[in-house]
């Protein structure tokens, strides 16, 4: 396979095939040989600007500005040439040298299998780490930058292989608005202050990485603008929802992560969601494409269609009647790429209607010129940074082992009565492994991924630790009957230790379906009970729970001596689990969403987007009694924490014009006997009406031997102390705030008093 940037060989398929003829051969090929037949076409003609004429042109000379070269290349191409670039698989353009570009890549937890990625000849495999929800659970934003580094690493060795696009479809930082969405695997969790941190350290480690700043590493896409988070419920499709959102959420809980991607992150690419908001489609949504993100934001990148969803602007929300009015509605509302063929089918007619100008079609392609010329592929490899990244460079023992590190941070101690847990390798060393995930492999993949060079499961992780585990399934996640119960209660005879790997998996969440039970399906709560009955008596029962969302585990609680919660943990999740429970790694994950009773989706609508309709949504507005809260961890130590400086103690009094940024210091001691990590949050309330009850504003992870201590400071700037109205106006209010660090069991708090 040639390079995606440099020709070694000729190609025998013709790169400017019209459409037409391409869907013949993607008819003869299959759908599985779709995406290896696009980047063939990039891989064979990716050697423009370099012979004559062409590297002669402006276009092609890397000593002018970006600006410029852009500018000349607009002016050689024809209206239809430009046309034909408004498509995800853009077309060829040969007279001037221009390759098909496939901007369709995914990389969400890893390289993953996409039109623009594939897995073959030496690269057969990529690292891949947790489900993104296993990462919002670690705290751990320095981790978060690192996987992005290592990923945007692998990319460029897939790209100069030609196996890869280097413009991603991740990552996913929509709010984790309600515990039925098949997608909130997919995201950091239902905050949006922890949203907006992990995207724009997502953002920096895919697209930085070099000094010479007229270069990205590759392009993250921020997605999906914007209030998105429903999938299939019942009747409801999210192709045609029209999300009510008031413009309190809106700025509040839905828009945040997404400023935070492009003022933070300085994100590459938007993509805009199937739903609406209020009535507008939001692949042509004016208002918050162009007015919020680029004017009021400052976005310079461009804005690229989920897939069909230009098409559901008229078909599916029926907001438009005409296609040609659905593609100026589209374009000029600030969608620039389409994935999917619509612009490319009715974008001429828009044209010759005058329903569009050229200056409409100039402005989305000066973005999609601007960012190709940013990744290089207009100039010599030889002058470009990340070019020499090959084979070498995916899978190494760094990346493995931040797989597995960032597995071990996102699993969560929910349990643990007695302190039963760790177990100990000699006392425990025979035990019952059983349940639906106990043998799980790509399951700990969750969804958007690619092919794991390994993937480690619990049975394996406890076998590597030399424990001789007994298997058995006992149920499935969605078993009906109870047909593997003996076998599974025979297993338990005479073992040190019963270990059950419950949860879901992505039949029960995923792309297109939501949930509508977030009780355990199936009968698996009575397996755990048939286990707890027939083992003998003291023997531990330890549950471990793999999933996206949130499961009603009240019974679950009865039953086990100790729970664990380890989201989808990845390639090396069963290792990480195993080491957890035998006290090889202190566990050190917070629950980055509420564990609501199952109760809770009788008593608020899935398609209502208020974050206050009672109960409340997340733990800044549930009103109820959680199963286990936003935030909980235990840990096999314990840590305490004090004021650094005892004047902190002190109330402070300010204006609401005031502009000072509050520093708290605070001093965090391992007390106990094991080291460990601990992720210190920093929350804000206030008396201000309609303000949340709480609200995360800074966190911190640090690790410490047992009697280490060390200062920790937390910066609480103006916009901490703001509030957002009905209105969607955002600024500081007279009230009392008080400032809490750390969590319910031991916390430390200031208060301040503001006036107006």
């Amino acid at each position: 396979m040639m390079s995606l940037y440099g020709s070694t060989g000729k190609c025998e398929i013709h790169a400017t095939m019209k459409l037409v003829d391409l869907l013949k051969v993607m008819e003869l090929l299959g759908r599985s040989a779709i995406a290896v037949f696009l980047l063939f076409l990039v891989a064979s003609r990716a050697d423009y600007c370099e012979k004559p004429p062409f590297n002669a042109y402006l276009y092609c000379n890397y000593s002018a500005s970006i600006t410029e070269r852009v500018k000349d290349l607009l002016s050689r191409l024809t209206v239809l040439e430009k046309m034909s670039q408004t498509a995800t698989n853009a077309s060829a353009i040969e007279r001037l040298d221009i390759p098909a570009y496939d901007w369709w890549s995914e990389c969400l937890h890893g390289l993953a299998q996409s039109p623009g990625v594939f897995f073959e000849n030496d690269l057969t495999s990529a690292t891949s780490f947790p489900q993104v929800i296993g990462l919002g659970a670690t705290f751990n934003m320095s981790l978060v930058l690192a996987m992005g580094q290592v990923i945007s690493t692998e990319a460029r060795a897939f790209a100069n292989n030609g196996q890869s696009g280097l413009t991603f479809f991740a990552p996913n930082i929509n709010i984790y608005r309600d515990p039925r969405w098949g997608r909130g695997q997919e995201t950091p969790g239902e905050d949006p202050y922890l949203t907006s941190q992990y995207a724009a350290n997502f953002v920096k480690g895919i697209q930085e990485g070099s000094e010479d700043r007229r270069y990205l590493k590759a392009i993250a896409t921020c997605k999906h603008y914007a209030a998105y988070n429903l999938e299939r419920y019942l009747d409801v499709r999210r192709v045609n929802f029209n999300a009510i959102v008031s413009d309190q959420d809106l700025e509040e809980t839905y828009l945040p992560a997404f400023k935070a991607c492009v003022q933070e992150g300085q994100v590459g690419s938007i993509m805009c969601s199937y739903n609406a908001i209020n009535g507008v489609p939001n692949c042509a949504n004016d208002f918050i494409n162009n007015k919020i993100a680029r004017d009021t934001w400052g976005f310079e990148g461009y804005i690229v269609s989920d897939c069909g969803a230009i098409l559901d602007i008229q078909y599916k929300h029926n907001y438009t009647s005409d296609t040609n009015i659905t593609v100026a509605d589209a374009l000029k509302g600030g969608c620039d790429l389409n994935c999917g063929h619509f612009y490319e089918k009715y974008m001429e007619d828009a044209f010759d209607n005058s329903t569009i100008t050229e200056e409409d079609i100039d402005k989305s392609l000066t973005r999609l010129f601007t960012s190709r010329m940013r990744l290089g592929m207009f100039d010599p490899p030889e002058i470009q940074p990340f070019r020499q990244y090959s084979v070498k460079d995916v899978n190494t023992p760094e990346a493995q082992d931040l797989a597995l590190n960032a597995a071990r941070e996102g699993i969560v101690l929910l349990q643990n009565k007695g302190s039963v847990l760790p177990l100990d390798i000699v006392k425990h060393s025979n035990i019952a492994a059983i349940g639906p995930n106990a043998d799980a492999t790509h399951i700990m993949q969750g969804n958007y991924h690619g092919i794991a060079p390994y993937l480690i499961s619990p049975l394996q992780g406890f076998s590597n630790l030399g424990i001789n585990a007994t298997y058995q399934i006992g149920c499935p996640v969605a078993c009906n009957d109870t047909e593997g119960f003996p076998d599974a209660v025979k297993a338990v005879q005479g073992v040190d230790a019963v270990i059950a790997v419950i949860g879901l998996n992505n039949t029960q969440e995923g792309e297109s379906h939501d949930r509508t039970s977030i009780a355990l399906p199936g009968h698996q709560e009575d397996l755990l009970l048939e286990l707890k009955k027939n083992a003998a008596k003291g023997t531990p029962l330890i549950v471990v729970v793999m999933s996206g969302g949130s499961v009603d585990l009240t019974g679950v609680k009865d039953i086990a001596d100790a729970i664990l919660w380890a989201g989808y943990p990845g390639q090396s999740g069963g290792q990480a689990i195993a080491e957890v429970i035998y006290g090889k790694v202190n566990p050190s994950g917070r629950l980055p969403v509420t564990f609501y009773p199952a109760s809770y989706i009788n008593e608020i609508p899935y398609t209502n987007m208020s974050m206050r309709v009672p109960p409340g949504r997340s733990y800044k507005f549930y009103t109820g009694t959680p199963v286990f809260p936003f935030g909980f961890g235990l840990s096999y130590t314990t840590f305490e924490i004090k004021w650094k400086d005892t004047s902190t103690a002190k109330d402070y009094y300010l204006k609401t014009t005031h502009d000072e940024v509050v520093n708290y210091e605070a001093t965090v001691t391992n007390s106990g006997s094991r080291p460990g990590s601990v992720s210190v949050l920093a929350f804000i309330t206030s008396s201000v009406p309609g303000a949340p009850m709480k609200e995360l504003f800074a966190f911190k992870k640090i690790y410490l031997e047992p009697t280490e201590s060390v200062d920790v400071s937390f910066v609480a700037e103006p916009k901490v102390f703001t509030t957002v109205d009905i209105y969607g106006i955002r600024k500081i209010r007279p009230g009392a705030y008080k400032i809490i660090i750390g969590d319910d069991d031991h916390h430390i708090k200031h208060n301040v008093f503001i006036s107006a």
